[in-house]
This record gives structure tokens, C-alpha cells and sequence, in this order.
């Protein structure tokens, strides 16, 4: 059966906030420097959440599901997400694909170009997608359900303690959905479904395309960075947001490292 895509909140001011969005510009850059660095943890590791499957085992497994909201290995933390601010014209977007923990098998695909284009957040085996992703304010998620079985995204825009639904629609077995990133008030969204509560995740809206995601060993690169000076943040939808001011050179590498601490 041919799927098609349902669309979800294109409405007149959705499209305006997107079409004036793209302050950014792309351009070669000559002789830019490259920022890398690493994530580290302090203190006691929360233990992981684990949630009973109640629904659907035939595809999500009869196994208990955990979620590890802090997840270190060796005091290197995971699932940060670092983005370079100030930057306005420069590289363009790569493709990437990252994947969530096994047993699931859900992925999140961000696509190449002079401009971004889409979230794409593709379920399998019950799991979105790694804990963390990247969104942009005006600009599609787009669901590819993998499973056989109903999901039901639900987006909220979180500042501070406050959580306001954004989206909470249905996306059926194998199939397609367009949602937009409606945030008006913050940079941060979180992604649940209301038929398995073990799906969980975050995403950090970003205005260009010097952003990375901290890996097992805590690692992370930044290139093509035009010189200059620039505020690089560092956030976890857990343990917050930290900052530093950097100086890139004109060919120039800069290490900087980021250490977060339990409450």
C-alpha cells in the first residue's frame, strides 16, 4: 500500500516563523579551525528508569525497558549536546544518522544541504532514537514508523519546569508523519509516546550547523569553524546547560572540556 505523509501544524504563522528563520547563511570558509573536546561526570550515576512493557510485546519484547537519562561510561557523558553560537555564515549542513540503544533500533537522521531541512525520527523495535537530537524552530519532524505497530508522538516545549504540549497525533503502523517544531518560548523539546512510556527523548533547537553530540568516550568535534569569537553551550535535558566563551583562530584548534555534576 502507498504511504503518504500526514502534515500536522502548517499553518500561516508555522510557515512565516520558518520562511524568516533562515538568518543563516552558507559560505566557503577559508582557513577554519576546528574546536574538539570532552564531556565529563562528577558524582553519584541516577540509576536508570525501568519500565514494564505492557503493550505490544510482539515488537517491543516482553523484556523490562530501561532508560538512561545519565548515561556515562568511565566518568565520560553521553548524549550532550554542544552547539556554537554566534555563528552566521559558513559550512553547510552534513548528513548523519545516529541510533538508539539496543534492544531498539530507532534512528535519527538529519540530511545534508545549504539549509536544514528536517528532523527525521525513524521508530524501531519500539525506541525512537538516541536519547538527545537536534531540531530546528519552524522545521519539520518527520516520523518513518519502522514497527508494524501504532505510535503516538507526543511533543512538548519545555522552559524550565514548565511543560506545553505541542503536538500529540497518532502515527500508525508503517506509517508517515509531518509534525513542525513549534517553539516559541525555548530551544528545548521533548518526545514521548503515549503507548509505550519507555520512549523518551530530547531535542536542542539550533540556528546553524556547528553542533555535535558527545559520544560514549565523551568526545566531541566541531569543523569548519570561521575565526573568530563565539559562546559554545553544552546541554543535557537532565543536568542542564553550561557555557564557554572560545576564540577560534584562522586555522587554528581549540580543546575544551565540559564537566557535569548530579544535583
Amino acid at each position: 500500500m502507498k504511504q503518504t505523509w500526514k502534515v500536522v501544524g502548517l499553518v500561516m504563522g508555522v510557515l512565516g516563523s520558518a520562511a524568516t528563520a533562515g538568518a543563516y547563511e552558507v559560505a566557503a570558509v577559508a582557513n577554519g579551525g576546528a574546536i574538539s573536546g570532552k564531556v565529563s561526570f562528577k558524582g553519584t550515576v541516577p540509576e536508570a528508569k525501568v519500565f514494564k512493557v505492557e503493550k505490544t510485546p510482539e515488537v517491543c519484547g516482553e523484556a523490562p525497558r530501561t532508560l538512561a537519562e545519565v548515561a556515562v561510561n568511565g566518568g565520560d557523558l553521553r548524549d550532550v549536546v554542544i552547539v556554537l553560537e554566534g555563528v552566521e555564515k559558513g559550512k553547510p549542513y552534513s548528513a548523519s544518522v545516529r541510533k538508539g540503544d539496543p534492544p531498539g533500533e530507532g534512528e535519527f537522521r538529519l540530511a545534508a544541504g545549504n539549509d536544514f531541512a528536517a528532523s527525521e525520527v525513524s521508530p524501531k523495535k519500539c525506541n525512537f532514537g538516541p536519547f538527545t537530537g537536534i531540531v530546528a524552530k519552524g522545521k519539520p519532524i518527520r516520523f518513518v514508523n519502522r514497527d508494524p505497530v501504532k505510535h503516538s508522538p507526543h511533543t512538548y516545549e519545555i522552559k524550565g519546569r514548565v511543560r506545553k504540549t505541542i503536538h500529540n497525533q497518532d502515527l500508525e503502523g508503517d506509517g508517515k508523519l509531518d509534525l513542525i517544531a513549534e517553539l516559541e518560548k525555548s530551544r528545548v523539546m521533548k518526545l514521548e509516546c503515549d503507548q509505550h512510556n519507555h520512549m523518551q527523548n530530547f531535542f536542542y533547537a539550533v540556528e546553524n550547523p556547528y553542533f555535535a553530540i558527545s559520544e560514549k568516550d565523551g568526545g566531541f568535534s566541531i569543523d569548519q569553524v570561521p575565526p573568530g569569537n563565539y559562546k559554545l553551550v553544552a546541554w543535557h535535558p537532565v543536568l542542564g546547560l553550561k557555557e564557554q566563551e572560545v576564540t577560534v583562530a584562522a586555522g587554528g584548534k581549540i580543546d575544551v572540556k565540559f564537566e557535569f555534576a548530579a544535583e
